[in-house]
């Protein structure tokens, strides 16, 4: 699971670097891009929280 989330984080930060470097004069460029940060965002938080519940039933 962890790792299934390690390739979702690792291919919306490329989303998101690909939008802002590659997509120059696109309408879709910032939709793109906001949805791709987003994803990584929540990537994020919820390993954080699983971090957090792992460490607290131990």
């Amino acid at each position: 699971m962890i790792k299934l989330l390690e390739l979702v984080g690792l291919a919306a930060i490329g989303g998101t670097i690909y939008s802002f470097v590659g997509m120059v004069g696109s309408d879709y460029r910032w939709p793109v891009f906001l949805a791709c940060a987003g994803v990584a965002v929540a990537v994020i938080v919820y390993r954080k929280r699983l971090r957090e519940r792992e460490s607290t039933n131990v």
